[in-house]
């Protein structure tokens, strides 16, 4: 999946993965169901909404993707590709968790000091279901092609 290209020549770096990020809380939501079956007065609501919302979200955001082209960095979300950052636009990246489940590249632009995204400041880029890190393999590929493009990284 991660060695894909778009129709447009653009390389898939990340995408979600829609099996653990649906399918686990799925199943803990199944579970808790099933138990609260036997529990009803006291039915856990809380929990099994929070699992149902994680579920409806990922599902939502199936069809996410990272993608770099000679041009730059971008987004698809929900079936459409947006232009995120050109390479020349970035000084520094790195690959962050910013939620349960989920992978974004933190992207420092350049800028001035006190700009918000800036050099000191990240903004996420291409947030996508995945339940763990990319395996090793994957990152060095997305940090190889981050340098090759003059982008610093933090590997």
């Amino acid at each position: 999946m991660p060695n894909d290209r778009e129709h447009g020549g653009a390389e898939v770096l990340l995408a979600s993965q829609l099996w653990p990020a649906v399918l686990i809380p799925a199943g803990a939501l199944a579970t808790l169901v099933a138990a609260g079956i036997w529990l009803m007065p006291s039915f856990p609501f809380a929990p099994a909404g929070l699992l149902l919302a994680t579920v409806v979200v990922a599902w939502s955001q199936r069809g996410d993707a990272l993608l770099a082209d000679e041009a730059g960095l971008l987004v698809r979300h929900r079936g459409r590709v947006t232009r995120r950052y050109h390479w020349e636009e970035i000084r520094e990246a790195e690959l962050t968790r910013p939620g349960f489940g989920q992978v974004a590249l933190a992207v420092y632009p350049h800028g001035g000091p006190w700009d918000v995204p800036g050099p000191n400041s990240a903004v996420l880029v291409g947030r996508v279901w995945r339940l763990r890190m990319p395996d090793r393999e994957i990152q060095d590929r997305i940090h190889a092609l981050l340098r090759s493009r003059g982008v610093r990284t933090t590997h």
